[in-house]
């Protein structure tokens, strides 16, 4: 039962209460709770039973509400059964308090299991190493288990990761942490997308692209697949569609062809469109800013500017950022070679 306002009757006569917004519902405490609450802050030495009439509630429900205030002390029952208060300021305040230590080592907590990550996911590899049973060749998933099929391979594998979309991608970074994280630790994720469904997944394309992910366009794929590294694929169960059940590759020849597949398509793409200005990057890199002040100049995200920087690299055919510099330097001369643009 929810309450939107209450009315209290008391000697000076009727005094309507603002409208209960649910502040306490961070306590556990629903709206009848907080309108008893307000009722018995207005009208203290009154029993429930009052309270609850007034409220138009239950006298169950009265005496659970009575009691959830009374867990957090923001209410007293005195013997001959009137309901008070102590003042609020003092009263929530030490409620707050209470609540901000307990999210304080919930925090340390999960501080210390994130810290600790590491050391399990070394057991995992230990025990793969010892264990006598391979994984299949070849596994089918269901559809519904592609998200966390996929962030699982990308935990248990390592290389670039190489994804085709034939269709706009309907799930958002934030459902990925385990491979968002790796891309923020260092790790390549290349995706191709159809040049026809770029219009109607820029604002999807856009978020990926703020994650780190090196784009690039293509006027068709033969069939969605995802490559983790060289160790699995992910591919649908019938080529060419995607809304199907899919299935997990492992047989290292198979991975190899998807791989040589992928990287073939890549070579003949187009980088995907964006908001940076290439030669304005160039400028700025050539002064010697860092990447943050880059991102600050541009107003444009770190992640943006990192990734157009990978996509450079990789178009001079660069691995590190000072062969990178040695590149523009040579531009500056006069010597030929490609803007941040054609990267």
């Amino acid at each position: 039962m929810s309450v939107g306002c209450a009315i209290v009757q008391h000697r000076r006569g009727v005094v309507r209460l603002a409208s209960v917004d649910g502040r306490l519902a961070v306590l556990g405490v629903d709206a009848i709770g907080e309108a008893l609450y307000r009722q018995v802050l207005r009208t203290p030495g009154r029993p429930l039973s009052a309270h609850v009439r007034e409220l138009g509630c239950s006298d169950h429900d009265g005496e659970r509400e009575v009691q959830q205030l009374r867990v957090h002390r923001l209410v007293r029952i005195s013997q001959d059964g009137t309901l008070s208060a102590d003042h609020p300021r003092a009263a929530l305040e030490r409620v707050v308090s209470v609540e901000e230590a307990k999210l304080a080592t919930r925090r340390q907590q999960l501080a210390r299991l994130r810290d600790s990550i590491d050391q399990f996911a070394t057991d995992y590899r230990v025990g793969q190493e010892r264990s006598s049973s391979t994984p299949p060749t070849r596994e089918r998933v269901d559809g519904a288990l592609l998200t966390s099929m996929h962030e699982q391979l990308a935990a248990s594998s390592v290389g670039p990761i190489r994804r085709t979309r034939a269709h706009p991608p309907d799930r958002d970074p934030t459902e990925f942490p385990t491979t968002v994280g790796q891309v923020e630790a260092g790790r390549e994720v290349r995706t191709l997308y159809v040049a026809s469904a770029v219009d109607g997944s820029a604002g999807w394309m856009q978020r990926w692209a703020d994650v780190g992910e090196l784009q690039r366009v293509a006027p068709s794929v033969p069939s969605e697949f995802v490559c983790f590294g060289t160790d699995a694929a992910l591919a649908t169960t019938q080529w060419g569609r995607s809304d199907g059940d899919w299935v997990i590759l492992r047989d290292p020849m198979v991975v190899a062809a998807f791989v040589e597949l992928f990287d073939r398509l890549w070579a003949g793409a187009a980088p995907a469109p964006d908001d940076v200005d290439g030669d304005g990057l160039l400028d700025l890199m050539r002064q010697g800013l860092k990447d943050e002040a880059i991102a600050r100049v541009m107003g444009v995200s770190l992640r943006t500017v990192r990734r157009r920087v990978a996509a450079m690299m990789e178009g001079y055919g660069v691995e590190t950022r000072f062969q990178l510099a040695l590149k523009l330097a040579e531009n500056v001369r006069g010597d030929h070679a490609p803007s941040a643009d054609d990267a």
